[in-house]
């Protein structure tokens, strides 16, 4: 009895871990270079898209933003 569910297992088992890879039609160069990039070293990029937020955020609000910092400050 147990060998039977062993098989069904090991059956099942291998029915999900072949599974094809992910194709995201013409961006999929891109996505498997970001990705290989992300895995090894995820720190700069990080650190990229934080300036990039920070950024964002002083061109949307300017001067402004010590405002809302103060303001979320004493929310929290």
């Amino acid at each position: 009895m147990t060998d039977l569910l062993y098989k069904k297992f090991v059956e099942r088992w291998e029915e999900v871990t072949q599974l094809p890879p992910t194709t995201l039609g013409p961006l999929t160069g891109l996505y498997k270079t970001l990705t290989r990039r992300l895995k090894v070293m995820p720190l700069p990029a990080l650190f990229i898209v934080s300036l990039l937020c920070v950024a964002s955020v002083y061109v949307l609000f300017g001067s402004a933003i010590t405002i809302l910092v103060s303001l979320l400050q004493r929310g929290f």
